[in-house]
């Protein structure tokens, strides 16, 4: 009878041990399954924080530009401010050198004009107004504008020949293209 208990003991402890291995293996599948659940979860927010990180760089970065272009728009007003008003002024500076040029006699209002000529230049060269010297120079389009052209005995091609009105220069924009004849 002790065999037959031991047995029954042994078959009823292997029983257990199934059991028991069974359940740990269920266990074992549904915690596996449960990780496996749980990574795929971590993946796709690791994937939404990646695509969120990008987007706030790209945006971050394109508002950094944003802010270096209106700076620089904003510079740029600041600095060419009176470009307009210095526009205007150019065709009083262009009527003073034509009156300079054709008075003979009077020499005492020749005097005078040569005065606010010469004060009107400074005054223009102190708020960084230049002359753009043309004449015997290389035609430069950004520089000039050719209203004629004309074949000259001795000059090489594209060289200035004449300038029927000067142009200008404010700070480093062309303020008045100089009106030129060209070499052929």
């Amino acid at each position: 009878m002790e065999d037959i208990s031991t047995n029954e003991r042994t078959t009823g402890i292997n029983k257990n041990q199934t059991r028991s291995t069974k359940k740990q293996t269920s266990e074992k599948e549904r915690l596996s399954a449960k990780i496996a659940e749980l990574e795929a979860k971590v993946a796709e927010y690791e994937k939404a924080l990646n695509e969120a990180n990008e987007k706030f760089l790209r945006l971050a970065a394109e508002f950094d530009n944003y802010r270096k272009r209106r700076e620089k728009e904003y510079s740029d007003i600041i600095e060419y401010a009176g470009e307009e008003v210095l526009r205007n002024i150019l065709p009083i500076m262009d009527d003073l050198e034509r009156a300079l040029n054709n008075i003979n006699d009077d020499q005492s209002l020749r005097e005078g004009l040569e005065l606010i000529y010469r004060k009107f230049q400074k005054t223009l060269q102190n708020l960084g107004v230049e002359p753009i010297e043309s004449v015997n120079k290389p035609f430069d389009p950004n520089l000039h504008h050719a209203i004629m052209t004309r074949e000259e005995a001795g000059v090489a091609p594209d060289i200035v020949l004449e300038e029927y009105e000067k142009g200008y220069k404010f700070k480093n924009r062309v303020l008045r293209y100089a009106k030129v004849v060209v070499s052929k």
